[in-house]
């Protein structure tokens, strides 16, 4: 009969519960990066009030990038009362922030 030592037994016991862990990290690593982009993404009422606002100051940067997010901050004194009324309704702004004009 073949005998095993106890730490050869422990170790064996363990590998399941470490292979469990490094697939939850795999997954919650997968899921961070499948997240990022929506991280940089306006709603769908902020997209529709600022288009022109967007085409008018910040078409130079990608929709969803954290540069077009600095080039509308940076031109707040300007975007339509539209935009602003959309930026503030969805959380993105403080409503104290955009009504320096």
């Amino acid at each position: 009969m073949l005998k095993v030592s106890d730490d050869r037994l422990a170790d064996d016991r363990r590998r399941p519960v470490a292979r469990v862990r490094a697939g939850a990290a795999a997954i919650a690593a997968i899921l961070l990066v499948a997240a990022a982009p929506a991280v940089n993404a306006y709603s769908q009422r902020v997209n529709s009030a600022c288009e022109g606002d967007y085409y008018r100051f910040c078409s130079a940067y990608a929709v969803e990038s954290t540069q077009l997010r600095r080039c509308i901050e940076a031109s707040r004194r300007s975007l339509t009362q539209r935009c602003i009324d959309a930026l503030i309704a969805a959380g993105e702004v403080p409503r104290k922030y955009l009504r320096k004009r």
